[in-house]
């Protein structure tokens, strides 16, 4: 027996969606007929998950749900198991792999992601161009999961294909280093998750400006405070992490 779909009505769409997508999950929007318009996420294993807006049936009680993301494919997130609560008070319990297979890495064994050295993935001898399975191995996750993630082969800055390997696209080696680096490579303070956090730090961790998270709080795109100290508003660091990895945060240039 499969899972083949599960369904959370909510009263929060835009909010259940940002987090869930902060978390990795490749959500869509659909609607079917006379459907609202909703989210959708196609996981490795073939079954859905998909986010509905309440409009006229109950919410989605307390749940708890099981997930495991490959390396890279939950934001800031590191390796690890994470216990999450998502914006209507679920639990979430997200598995960040080690290895693209999702299982423990080897005592001893390098990270795929240094495989190739620290310039990007390397052609194969007597090739110029590398494919989504040698790019993969190199980063540490699967080709499926590469190519159809927004934040990876669907990016709209992904290089354009150089040529073919029989049946197999290949890229420029050295386009596809420069997109990780410019995309994926943040020079970011790692956040405590139990430790509070007031804007200013987090502005200090995260490379945002002060304003700029003021400005999304005022907005109602940054998540409410979880704790009040008088007027300080306090943010776990475990909170702005799964918020952070939703967004896309440029690491500082060299002036």
């Amino acid at each position: 027996m499969i899972l083949e779909l599960a369904v959370i009505y909510t009263t929060r769409l835009d909010a259940c969606r940002d987090f869930y997508r902060g978390i990795g999950l490749d959500l869509v929007t659909e609607r079917h007929g006379n459907s609202p318009e909703h989210y959708a996420a196609t996981l490795a294993d073939g079954g859905v998950l998909e986010l509905y807006p309440a409009a006229g049936r109950p919410e989605t009680g307390y749940l708890r749900l099981g997930l495991t993301a490959p390396p890279n494919g939950a934001g800031f997130l590191p390796s690890g198991r994470h216990t999450l609560t998502d914006p209507d008070g679920r639990t979430v319990v997200l598995t960040v792999a080690d290895t693209p297979e999702g299982r423990p890495r080897p005592a001893g064994a390098t990270p795929a992601a240094s495989k190739g050295g620290a310039g990007g993935p390397v052609p194969p001898e007597g090739r110029t161009g590398v494919t989504y399975t040698e790019i993969a191995e190199h980063y540490g996750m699967s080709a499926r999961y590469l190519s159809e993630n927004p934040r990876w082969g669907r990016h709209p800055g992904w290089p354009p294909a150089i040529g073919r390997r029989g049946r197999t696209i290949e890229f420029d080696a050295a386009a596809i280093a420069r997109f990780f680096g410019e995309h994926h490579t943040r020079e970011a303070t790692p956040l405590e998750p139990s430790r509070r956090y007031t804007v200013v730090e987090i502005a200090e961790a995260s490379g945002l400006q002060p304003d700029s998270i003021r400005s999304d709080i005022s907005r109602g795109r940054w998540p409410a405070p979880d704790e009040m100290n008088g007027d300080r508003k306090l943010w776990l660091g475990e909170t702005i992490t799964v918020h952070l990895a939703g967004r896309r945060i440029y690491r500082n240039k060299p002036k």
